[in-house]
């Protein structure tokens, strides 16, 4: 009895393996969605970020020439997706509440090797 039930309990436990073992190998195909964007796509702008113009442009009353710096200071959610982002510009100026279609626009993001 003592042998029949340890044989039916390590079946189990070898079973359980294989599907943990077949999940894990599962899960390593699967494309990791934390994983940088390949070059050409683009990234989704977050806080913290420095973006260069692209073009000249003018948000708001602010004129900004081809190649200018600004920092994000704050995004804002509608719907669960970006809409609005406050920025900072070199003289500490923020703009708030900026359409993202805007800035993703004239904008592209800095390259962090060259700050």
């Amino acid at each position: 009895m003592r042998a029949r039930l340890l044989s039916s309990l390590l079946t189990l436990v070898a079973a359980s393996a294989g599907l943990v073992a077949t999940s894990s190998v599962a899960h390593a195909d699967t494309p990791d969605t934390k994983e940088a964007p390949e070059a050409g796509e683009p990234r989704e702008i977050g806080v913290g970020m420095y973006l260069v113009a692209t073009e000249d442009v003018t948000l708001r009353d602010a004129a900004l020439s081809k190649g200018a710096r600004i920092h994000v200071t704050r995004v804002g959610l509608q719907k669960g997706r970006v809409a609005t982002v406050d920025v900072e510009l070199a003289d500490g100026h923020v703009l708030k509440r900026v359409a993202v279609d805007a800035i993703r626009k004239a904008f592209t993001v800095a390259d962090e090797s060259k700050e």
